[in-house]
């Protein structure tokens, strides 16, 4: 009985992380076509900010937030799971 509830965590594990990993490629996507968009308008003078060197706010904030996005929800998926099973096992006992 162990044995099954052990690979189901496991599976569930798995399943997560996969989950995990098609969202963040669709935020990388989203981030490409968002910030290619806004940097191409900035650059034929559709838009204008002053000073020219704000227009990279929002590739390199949105950038950073993407890193973040990696390493906690993808990289950190499996260990989240864990500290969930923890939690759920705790209140169980």
């Amino acid at each position: 009985m162990a044995g099954a509830i052990e690979e189901y965590k496991r599976l569930f594990r798995e399943a997560t992380v996969a989950d995990q990993m098609k969202l963040f490629r669709l935020h990388i996507a989203i981030y490409l076509v968002v910030n290619i968009v806004w940097l191409a308008l900035n650059m034929m003078g559709s838009i204008s900010i002053t000073p020219a060197w704000a227009i990279y706010f929002s590739p390199v904030g949105w950038g950073i937030l993407v890193v973040v996005h990696y390493w906690f929800y993808v990289r950190g998926a499996e260990k989240l799971c864990m500290l969930r099973e923890d939690a759920v096992e705790s209140k169980i006992k």
